[in-house]
């Protein structure tokens, strides 16, 4: 089973995506404080890392830096998601994030892009 890190300051867009993500076979970790989830991140080393552009006390850009910094998690692709997707998608890659997606989620635009990540080659 792949392991999915959701890091997000919306509470009922994290248990929504959650409850999504279970029922199509991922084991998903829910996370609204950055440190608390690089600890579980660098512990379990999920297979994907979604983070929200903007944290309430945090900058996502600056999480994605600090994630593809660190010899223990670079390796772990990085999908970014905002409301604000041209502002977010022209920083992504400055950060090094696999990619980026737009709230609200489109469901279908949204699994496309975690199988293309997950499963370059394969779909």
């Amino acid at each position: 089973m792949q392991s999915i890190t959701i890091i997000d300051d919306d509470k009922e867009l994290l248990k929504t995506v959650e409850s999504f993500l279970h029922t199509r076979g991922f084991s998903v970790a829910i996370f609204t404080d950055w440190f608390k989830a690089f600890r579980n991140i660098r512990v379990y080393q999920p297979q994907l890392v979604i983070l929200a552009v903007f944290l309430k006390n945090f900058d996502g850009f600056e999480v994605c830096k600090r994630l593809k910094a660190n010899p223990f998690t670079r390796h772990i692709p990085v999908l970014m998601f905002s409301f604000f997707p041209k502002f977010a998608e022209a920083a992504i890659y400055e950060c090094g994030a696999s990619d980026f997606i737009a709230k609200p989620l489109a469901i279908n635009e949204f699994i496309l892009k975690i199988n293309d990540i997950l499963l370059p080659g394969k779909i």
